[in-house]
């Protein structure tokens, strides 16, 4: 099962929500616009009547506060190689990158925990528009040229670096494509003073 670690920008309002109502996370993650399909009532009573009928899931309603228009960017499989590769050398044993503070930790250390709204793989985090603007002075100040001079295959694989397969060719280029659009997502973001929300699923 693939994680794939995702960021959407909420201004400071929606972050504060959030941690205070963590129910809304999920609701948060939605365009504005999804209605939940409602199922037909021969569908509903055929499901019940072979014992598989599942209610519905209820949504909670959506406060004018909670905005969910923001840009979203997915980093796929490339989140870990770019959170062990921005934490280096401050990172000093196996693991250890998930405990760099930000800005160098940014990725799996930002933003207050938005505790109840863990999907599988930790509690979603509020990182606020003070935190996105250190994260993209730290972007600004590191081209890919010195990210690319940590890059080891073989480190990697060492230290359980998910996806845990280093040494592909073409592996160089996948992880500074996705460096390149968390650069430019950063600072848009920035540009806009708005935080983000950092989901692990």
């Amino acid at each position: 099962m693939s994680m794939i670690l995702s960021l959407k920008q909420a201004p400071a309002a929606t972050l504060d929500l959030l941690v205070q109502r963590p129910e809304l996370a999920v609701v948060f993650w939605m365009n504005p616009d999804f209605k939940p399909a409602k199922p037909s009532g021969f569908v509903v009573w055929l499901t019940r009547l072979l014992g598989g009928y599942t209610p519905p899931m209820e949504l909670p309603e959506a406060p004018k506060e909670l905005a969910r228009n923001g840009e979203r960017l997915d980093l796929d499989k490339a989140w870990h190689a770019l959170q062990w590769l921005l934490t280096q050398p401050k990172s000093m044993s196996e693991g250890d990158e998930w405990q760099v503070p930000p800005p160098e930790g940014f990725l799996l250390g930002a933003g207050e925990p938005i505790v109840g709204s863990d999907h599988g793989y930790g509690d979603e985090r509020a990182a606020s528009p003070a935190e996105v603007a250190a994260f993209d002075d730290l972007l600004k100040r590191t081209p890919w040229s010195e990210l690319e001079s940590r890059f080891d295959a073989e480190a990697l694989a060492s230290a359980q670096v998910y996806p845990d397969n280093w040494g592909d060719s073409g592996e160089v280029d996948y992880v500074q494509q996705y460096y390149n659009k968390l650069k430019d997502f950063i600072a848009a973001t920035r540009s806009e003073d708005l935080g983000v929300v950092i989901q692990l699923s």
